[in-house]
């Protein structure tokens, strides 16, 4: 009985010493970043909380560094600190990080064709080059008068609706961008393709990571519905089901209109006469479809996001909205509303927008990436398969970048009456980072831009007041995932 047990001990004793020294070689030495002490098995599944995440990891670079090693269930994750340490590893060696982590929860939500979230390679690159064709730079310009016309239909929505801000914000991003996209002409709420782009983004907000227990635990996939604390699964039936409309109905729908000889001028009626010269095989159409559903699902719900958080800071900072209507006042002046064209010369309000992406961080630990090959930086070894977090919202609430960070305050951008580029730029932070960066970016600022601006010229936003008519606390509050502020009421009333 002896012998057995003593060639099972000797068994596994030489199977650590090969996996040590198999470790040593691929490491050459080199250490680990950092990190707090795990525990056996779990790792440090304990150390990261699943609300506010951002916040510790702000109190683990303050105790570790810049760059902070945990591992949770043998997953290996680096949190990091620095901007110029997200610079190097996220921007300068993108080719290396650009991969994103594995998740079942993009999978099962029907997420897994959307090429934000799906792993780098030729796959990836085929909707990459698709978007860009339709979203660089040089072609923004011919959406920005779909953009104006919606800010002046969000601008009638808030007189009629004045306490109906967030419908009001919702409604008119997802509008202009169903506009852009299927060509689609949103009349009211009621709409069927506003609730199908709706669902989805729904589902967009509540499949942020840390959400789900399946994403720690890749086997509970398998746990049928029925089962009891399986009702993760009913709920990404339903998300994959939503993006299934999204991505198919919609655009179906363009056809359908191509085919009557009803040639609508959007992004998907683009693709499609394109295609008309060639027939599309079923890859490629799933491509086409996929980048029209991402389009929509990438910029109205984040940019919604942040202009509701603008509202909620100018009741809070009335002086900054008395600068801003100074300023278009002598710009825009008194017989029309501000477009595009203003830009150059409406400085407070660019900054009023650079300061609203800084101080309402939407997505605060940005989109994940993940190593393809192993790596090493400062003498730290970086094993490949490492996902890689940073905190975006701890860069754009740095002291030492930003004085009073907490506070709102767009003057941090100018110097001498201009924008000044010494002072970090959110947009940097905000949008991703090297290969992975947001495409839609060069679209999301000017949709800003024009309906912050056309509210501050028309309305005053104010805090609520009370049965009495006194001013109602109202305080500024984040919650998980794509944040949202606490824009609860607040009082708008007309300039004019």
């Amino acid at each position: 009985m002896l012998l057995p047990a003593a060639l099972m001990i000797i068994t596994l004793v030489v199977a650590h010493v090969r996996s040590f020294l198999a470790w040593r070689t691929r490491t050459r030495g080199r250490p680990l970043p950092p990190g707090p002490r795990p525990w056996p098995i779990i790792g440090n599944l304990f150390d990261l909380p699943r609300f506010k995440p951002w916040h510790k990891c702000l109190d683990f670079t303050e105790k570790y560094g810049s760059v902070v090693y945990l591992q949770v269930l043998g997953k290996p994750i680096i949190l990091v600190g620095d901007p110029d340490v997200a610079n190097e590893l996220l921007n300068r060696r993108s080719a290396n990080t650009a991969d994103r982590p594995r998740n079942p929860v993009v999978e099962l939500s029907g997420q897994d064709v959307n090429f934000a979230v799906i792993p780098y390679g030729e796959w990836w690159r085929r909707h990459r080059r698709a978007f860009w064709h339709h979203f660089n730079p040089g072609v923004i310009s011919r959406y920005l008068p779909i953009q104006r016309e919606g800010a002046h239909k969000f601008l009638a929505s808030v007189l009629a609706s004045p306490y109906g801000m967030k419908t009001n914000i919702y409604f008119t991003f997802q509008s202009v961008i169903l506009k852009i996209v299927y060509g689609i002409d949103v009349v009211d709420a009621g709409d069927s393709r506003l609730a199908i782009a709706s669902a989805a983004l729904e589902c967009i907000s509540r499949a942020t990571p840390g959400h789900f227990a399946v994403e720690l635990f890749p086997f509970l996939r398998h746990v049928p519905a029925w089962f009891p604390g399986a009702g993760f699964q009913r709920e990404l039936a339903m998300s994959k089901a939503a993006n299934y409309r999204l991505k198919n109905d919609l655009f179906d729908e363009v056809k359908v209109a191509l085919d009557r000889g009803e040639h609508r001028p959007c992004v998907a009626a683009d693709i499609l006469v394109k295609a008309q010269e060639s027939t599309l095989s079923f890859d490629e159409e799933e491509v086409m479809k996929q980048v029209c559903a991402v389009a929509v699902e990438g910029s109205a719900d984040t940019t919604g996001h942040t202009l509701e958080a603008f509202c909620l800071a100018m009741a809070l900072y009335p002086n900054v909205q008395k600068k801003a209507q100074a300023e278009l006042d002598e710009v825009v002046g008194p017989d029309r509303l501000p477009d595009h064209t203003d830009s150059d010369a409406l400085v407070y309000v660019n900054a009023i927008v650079k300061e609203s992406l800084r101080w309402h961080v939407v997505l605060p630990q940005g989109n994940p990436h993940r190593t393809i090959e192993d790596d090493e930086l400062n003498g730290y070894f970086i094993p490949g398969g490492t996902t890689i977090m940073a905190n975006v919202w701890g860069f754009l609430h740095d002291p030492l970048a930003y004085e009073n960070p907490f506070d709102f305050c767009p003057e941090r951008f100018i110097k001498d009456g201009e924008i000044n580029s010494n002072v970090r730029d959110p947009a940097d932070f905000m949008f991703g980072f090297g290969r992975r960066i947001c495409p839609g970016r060069h679209l999301a600022i000017p949709s800003l831009f024009i309906n912050i601006a056309s509210l501050l010229h028309v309305f005053d936003i104010s805090l609520p007041l009370d049965d009495n008519g006194h001013p109602i606390s109202i305080e500024y509050r984040e919650s998980h995932g794509l944040t949202r502020s606490s824009l609860i009421d607040i009082a708008i009333s007309s300039t004019f």
